[in-house]
């Protein structure tokens, strides 16, 4: 039996916090009606473990990915839901969404220890596969200190795209820096080099475009597209989910936001060297499969 490049179980939008549920209109989800269950992330994600756990037994799981928003609003929070991701006993992976700065007290050095990432942008390889964590804050002032040249060029930035009517002009959304998409590019660039697939990953949502889009999604897929090794995105942010196919044959997966909903949305991702699956668990995961 064909044994896949890499596997791992991924995450997005747990969002945990201890505050009473919400209910409301997930923006760029067509109107799609969700309660937040913010306690309930906490026994969602136990119940994710518990599914990796078993996958585990029976195969290899070499990574956990949380495609950001660990947490809602509260960085201490991240504390025990580490600890219930140390449970299955591999690496994880996170990136930042835009709630891991809705703590006031975050910090770029503060986080990134936090989540014991290299930098808030890296790659892992493994054989034939290479995992790209992007970071999607850099652009706008989501991740920047207030007050800072960068946080004051972020909102330039935005009121620019509000002038041009752009629908995702909104603080909540981010984007890749001209230097991280340089970085990126190379990235592919290697990966072509080393005959490796590479996946990469984000927390916001590239396409289709919506008011949850990276600011410069544009300009993230015009990388893509002119690598012929990248096949699949997978970013999270747009809790009710999403699944955008382009002409260039790139599959970009939203994955539903475990939060939003009393059931649960979590994943099991396999890249083969011809091409790549998704086992979806809970009600709003799709089992997706792309060729290469």
């Amino acid at each position: 039996m064909k044994k896949p490049e890499v596997s791992y179980g991924v995450i997005a939008d747990c969002q945990f916090a201890d505050a009473d549920d919400t209910e409301g209109v997930i923006r760029g989800a067509s109107g799609s009606r969700f309660r937040n269950c913010y306690r309930m992330s906490e026994q969602k994600l136990e119940e994710a473990v518990d599914t990796f756990l078993a996958y585990k037994k029976e195969k290899r799981l070499d990574y956990v990915v949380h495609l950001g928003d660990f947490y809602d609003r509260d960085m201490d929070e991240a504390h025990r839901l580490n600890r219930i991701l140390g449970r299955v006993g591999v690496r994880v992976l996170h990136l930042f969404g835009n709630h891991e700065w809705t703590d006031p007290r975050a910090t770029m050095q503060g986080l990134l220890s936090l989540y014991n990432m290299p930098s808030n942008y890296y790659s892992v390889q493994k054989g034939r596969s290479r995992l790209i964590m992007l970071d999607t804050n850099e652009l706008g002032p989501l991740e920047h200190p207030v007050g800072s040249p960068e946080w004051k060029a972020g909102h330039i930035f935005l009121n620019r795209m509000r002038g041009r009517g752009a629908i995702n002009a909104h603080e909540w959304n981010g984007g890749l820096s001209d230097q991280q998409l340089e970085w990126f590019d190379q990235e592919l660039t290697d990966a072509e080099k080393d005959g490796q697939w590479a996946i990469p990953m984000a927390h916001h949502q590239i396409f289709p475009h919506n008011s949850l889009s990276a600011l410069n999604n544009d300009k993230i897929m015009e990388v893509i597209h002119n690598h012929d090794n990248t096949r699949v995105f997978l970013n999270g942010h747009n809790h009710g989910g999403a699944y955008g196919l382009t002409r260039e044959k790139a599959l970009y997966i939203t994955l539903p936001g475990m939060l939003s909903g009393v059931t649960n949305a979590y994943g099991i991702s396999e890249l083969y060297d011809d091409h790549f699956e998704l086992k979806g668990f809970g009600t709003r995961v799709l089992d997706t499969r792309v060729d290469f």
